[in-house]
């Protein structure tokens, strides 16, 4: 992955999860995030949200096992989320599908996203 930034923005967020739009720097590439309800955390292993912001991107081998068909997959970080948080875009349709990582789509609904492996693909 050349070096990219994510810059990511809150839609709306319900008891179960929060919904962002995303796009990457120097691409075409956007689309939107599910991930869990707020609030924010810097803090690892809370499996809530991480801010909205702008994020660095690197290339990142998951052992999650419905994760790992996909690797690399991206793994995000800033000066506030350290890259040892480990959140990763990765696929997933459902608050259930997450830990604390954003799952990525091409659609967004109430709770969910669409499209995801091959939104992940791109």
């Amino acid at each position: 992955m050349a070096k990219h930034n994510i810059i990511i923005t809150r839609l709306w967020q319900t008891d179960n999860s929060t919904v962002s739009k995303y796009e990457i720097t120097g691409s075409s590439i956007k689309g939107y995030f599910l991930e869990r309800p707020g609030p924010d955390t810097q803090t690892p292993n809370q499996r809530k949200r991480i801010p909205e912001g702008n994020y660095s991107l690197k290339w990142h081998n998951s052992h999650i096992p419905t994760v790992r068909p996909y690797n690399p997959v991206p793994l995000l970080f800033n000066a506030i989320v350290p890259e040892s948080r480990k959140i990763l875009i990765h696929n997933g349709n459902y608050p259930r599908d997450t830990d604390g990582c954003l799952l990525i789509g091409t659609s967004r609904g109430v709770d969910f996203v669409g499209s995801s492996v091959r939104n992940l693909s791109s």
